[in-house]
């Protein structure tokens, strides 16, 4: 359901079967912090036919205030940190699956932002946050105040205005973006058949002080982080339900051929794409393991 224009409240998405319902409320971010902001999404969730998802490796990075019943999250690692009601975690780039394990009711807010937004964020190489969940405290004072906030709020309007505070004074005291390495991601994302030797060419770098640079952004190398994007791409799109043949679907993302796209795919997910597709959740939301 849409708003009107203007709101803070982007969209209402919701959904009833009868065994699983959900509600995500998405709002804008104040205007000062949309560069680094892309939304926010104030989510709810019982879940009757299941209480663990899978979520796909890639270059999204994660940061979930837990509003709800305790969550268990299992980083790509294989480590596992215990996520309580008024707790948040976050993660940067995964190279493998993580699981998130519930009760099967699930209350929160999703920080929608990019990677070097979380690395102004944790101030430091996102090194540290490939393929983990960190609990939010790591972040000292900041992390808990705001989770504490966010704990009291009644509203998914309440809550949105208290991350601008909080997310605004983080960010006003970070570094400044790193213009060249957002650029280097840019182009690994959205130009999948670009030589790396071209790219570091363009940003006048070496190919090694490319690759410092984007392990530094993002937590893995320049090759890893294409083929990562053009994972969640696909991921994406088959989540959206897209209704071109798979052979279409890998050209579209960079790929030579189907086949290629499925040993990927396999590599990636741990299963087919059509089994992911049985399996997969509404809302871009991983795919159900149990």
């Amino acid at each position: 359901m849409d708003r009107v224009s203007g709101s803070r409240v982007v969209r209402v998405d919701a959904h009833d079967d009868g065994v699983n319902r959900w509600e995500i409320t998405r709002l804008r971010p104040g205007l000062a912090l949309r560069p680094s902001i892309a939304s926010y999404s104030d989510y709810w969730e019982v879940s009757g036919s299941y209480t663990t998802r899978r979520e796909m490796p890639g270059i999204e990075p994660v940061l979930i205030i837990n509003l709800g019943d305790p969550v268990e999250i299992i980083g790509g690692n294989g480590e596992s940190i215990r996520v309580e009601a008024g707790e948040g975690f976050a993660g940067a780039t995964h190279t493998r699956s993580a699981m998130s394990r519930s009760s099967g009711s699930q209350r929160g807010v999703h920080i929608h932002l990019d990677l070097l937004t979380i690395k102004r964020l944790f101030g430091g190489p996102l090194g540290e946050l490939a393929d983990r969940a960190v609990p939010l405290d790591a972040l000292g004072q900041w992390g808990r105040a705001l989770t504490d906030q966010l704990a009291e709020a009644t509203s998914p309007a309440a809550r949105a205005a208290i991350l601008d505070r909080h997310l605004a004074l983080r960010l006003a005291d970070a570094p400044d973006e790193d213009k060249a390495a957002k650029e280097a991601l840019r182009v690994l994302a959205h130009a999948p058949s670009v030589r790396i030797e071209a790219l570091a060419a363009h940003l006048g770098w070496s190919r090694k002080r490319l690759a410092l640079r984007v392990r530094e952004a993002s937590g893995v190398g320049p090759r890893l982080f294409r083929r990562l994007a053009r994972f969640s791409a696909l991921v994406a799109r088959l989540q959206r339900r897209d209704a071109t043949r798979f052979a279409e679907l890998a050209l579209d993302c960079g790929w030579f051929d189907q086949p290629h796209m499925v040993r990927d795919f396999r590599e990636f997910a741990g299963v087919a794409p059509r089994e992911f597709l049985r399996r997969s959740m509404p809302n871009i939301g991983g795919m159900i393991e149990n």
